[in-house]
């Protein structure tokens, strides 16, 4: 059985990260991140954290789905097993047509708060492969941040608001008690039956039951456009076990 809980739930590091450390230009002055991306890194997981402003993008691709526990999160589905992403192939690149969550596009980067300073740092995965002292776009010269460098940055900052807006969303399905637990079971191409729990997802006849005056809150918010794709996200499960059986067919 495949539990999605455990992908999603956040571990002592974040996902994808293992030797995370501060950027600087006294560390890291001659750095580069490389053009050419790499996923090996997003092979192994079969759960993708998602963010609200990417939910639209992503629903005609993936099931989006809510995490279980206390303080659920968006998650996109990239796999029916344990372990396993579908959208990587054997080169560890993305599989065409399907968009890269943020999540995965932001990697080896992310962006920490230090309450006390009241200010962000950017951290990186040391150990990522597209990083180092060879490559193509440089963090910083002469001592300064680069363009790209700069960019990077904006991008993580709007990535972080974008999680608080998606944090948001979350409480106010839970605080409804809009979030039921969901499984689903699918067979392989060999007969098995695959089983996936512990992911939630909108019990829309409690969702078309939601007071008026929350409802056009959550119209004025967006977030009546979001529940609407990740209902509609649902029907994207065949295309997973699709692309499974097609790979399982070609490795037996």
């Amino acid at each position: 059985m495949t539990d999605v809980a455990n992908a999603a739930d956040t571990p002592v590091l974040p996902l994808f990260y293992n030797n995370p450390v501060a950027v600087s230009a006294q560390r890291h002055g001659s750095w580069k991140v490389r053009q050419d991306r790499d996923f090996s890194y997003a092979a192994g997981t079969h759960a993708v954290p998602v963010i609200v402003d990417e939910i639209p993008a992503l629903q005609g691709h993936y099931p989006i789905v809510f995490s279980g526990g206390e303080n659920p999160g968006v998650i996109a589905l990239v796999g029916l097993r344990q372990d396993e992403n579908l959208m990587v192939d054997a080169d560890n690149k993305w599989r065409q047509g399907y968009p890269v969550p943020a999540y995965v596009q932001r990697y080896p980067f992310l962006l920490v708060e230090i309450p006390q300073d009241q200010r962000f740092v950017l951290i990186m995965e040391e150990d990522a492969r597209c990083v180092g002292p060879n490559g193509q776009m440089a963090l910083f010269e002469d001592g300064k941040g680069t363009k790209f460098g700069n960019d990077l940055m904006d991008y993580c900052v709007a990535f972080n608001n974008s999680a608080q807006v998606t944090a948001q969303f979350c409480e106010a399905l839970n605080a409804q008690g809009l979030l039921v637990e969901q499984r689903a079971d699918v067979i392989t191409h060999d007969g098995k039956r695959l089983s996936l729990s512990g992911f939630k997802v909108v019990d829309e006849q409690k969702f078309n039951a939601l007071p008026d005056e929350t409802f056009l809150e959550w119209r004025k918010r967006g977030w009546v456009g979001l529940v609407y794709a990740h209902m509609m996200s649902l029907g994207r499960w065949q295309s997973l076990i699709d692309i499974m059986r097609e790979r399982d067919t070609r490795a037996a």
